[in-house]
């Protein structure tokens, strides 16, 4: 596979994923993880605060430097694609954990990586709550099929299936865990992919954890998921008493 075709997979992997919002049903709720008003006395301006340092990660994790420049044309690149995406049933949308309106001064943000196995986490208020979440994946939006049809991966179709999975214990005030099982095909290429994603509401704050792997075929690190996600939420829970 050429070094073009490998980045138009992967945005196309990306797109599938992070679609936040992008249903044409008017009265839906917005895809968890939007940036919104502080819906509580929880101040947005301590969120990159309250992210996991290293020490937070399970051993053998390592922490990228991901530079705030850097994040945010990576974000703008992918939600200019998210964006113009077509999505059945329309209403749906993909839970995401990067916001899709990002003020990066008020997301905190990390993400580790060991070999291919990928964790990131999210800190943020927001007005959405764990039951969007799980209203996002439930009856007809279990099953979203995605087509993109502008930027480098235009033409990519998908499928996601999602499933609620058990959730670690934590001091959250409310938290969910997801399972989400992809199939993107691109120019001839089927890429399958499998996720996790948590969420949790904490004094006021989205404490959002994803487990994944860059590897062909390989899946998320569930136990390390688990492990990162009981540290992020009671982290926050700590700190925010």
């Amino acid at each position: 596979m050429t070094i073009k075709k490998t980045t138009a997979t992967i945005a196309a992997g990306a797109a599938l994923l992070l679609v936040a919002g992008c249903g044409s049903g008017g009265d839906s709720a917005p895809a968890s993880g939007s940036a919104a008003a502080p819906a509580s006395s929880a101040d947005p301006g301590r969120a990159s605060s309250l992210v996991l340092d290293k020490s937070g990660f399970p051993a053998g994790y390592q922490v990228l430097e991901v530079p705030r420049g850097q994040l945010k044309q990576i974000s703008d690149s992918m939600l200019g694609t998210v964006r113009s995406a077509k999505v059945t049933p329309a209403e749906c949308g993909q839970v995401a954990l990067f916001p899709d309106r990002p003020d990066l001064t008020q997301v905190g943000f990390a993400v580790a990586m060991k070999a291919t196995s990928m964790l990131a986490e999210t800190v943020l208020v927001s007005d959405q709550t764990v039951d969007d979440v799980r209203k996002s994946i439930s009856g007809a939006c279990t099953k979203v099929m995605v087509e993109i049809t502008e930027g480098q991966a235009a033409g990519g179709k998908g499928t996601t299936t999602s499933k609620v999975i058990d959730v670690p214990e934590t001091k959250a005030d409310k938290a969910i865990a997801v399972e989400q099982r992809s199939t993107i095909v691109l120019n001839g290429t089927t890429v399958k992919t499998t996720r996790v994603l948590g969420f949790a509401q904490v004094n006021g704050y989205l404490v959002g954890v994803q487990a994944g792997d860059a590897g062909a075929g390989g899946g998320p690190d569930l136990a390390a998921f688990n492990t990162t996600f009981a540290k992020a939420v009671d982290k926050v829970a700590a700190k925010t008493a």
